[in-house]
């Protein structure tokens, strides 16, 4: 299994954004960087630092270890990247948006919609009926939406997924 390192920044910029990026590139090849290190390097603040751990964390990217600041008696932490667990993550995530996407596909594939010409509102047509095809923000007439176009759309990023999942794991 080869994943690509655009992959993995993409990956990490969902999870933690720009500055998750940025500390990833930081801590990739490294063992035990201390968390001052990271934001004197980033221009952040150490409490922007732990955020983007934290986020890093919350998927078990990143491990850790402390050791006791003996003139200050404060805590470092030293962070090193678990590998193995970013490239679970990669295939997890877009396996996680392909069950989402399906849903969204049933979803779709079940219903008509509605909407408000000005974007203000999208109902089934349940609820369309119940509102006299009406928009209760600004009062316009609403429009049917082209389900078999929606529907199409989602099958199309489902197959594209399902396709880039089945390449990573080759």
């Amino acid at each position: 299994m080869k994943i690509s390192q655009k992959l993995i920044e993409d990956t990490i910029f969902e999870i933690a954004s720009k500055e998750g990026v940025l500390a990833y590139k930081i801590l990739k090849d490294k063992e035990n960087v201390n968390e001052f290190t990271i934001a004197e390097k980033l221009k952040l603040t150490i409490n922007q630092i732990r955020n983007i751990i934290y986020k890093f964390e919350q998927y078990n990217l990143i491990n850790s270890t402390r050791k006791k600041d003996r003139k200050k008696g404060w805590y470092i932490y030293f962070f090193t990247l678990n590998k193995k667990q970013i490239e679970d993550t990669v295939l997890q995530l877009k396996q996680n948006k392909i069950n989402i996407l399906k849903k969204q596909f049933d979803r779709e594939d079940s219903n008509n919609f509605y909407t408000c010409p000005n974007k203000c509102m999208r109902l089934t047509i349940e609820n369309a009926m119940e509102h006299q095809f009406m928009c209760a923000e600004c009062g316009t007439l609403l429009e049917p939406e082209d389900k078999d176009k929606n529907v199409a759309k989602i099958k199309k990023i489902v197959k594209d997924l399902e396709e880039e999942l089945e390449k990573i794991k080759a």
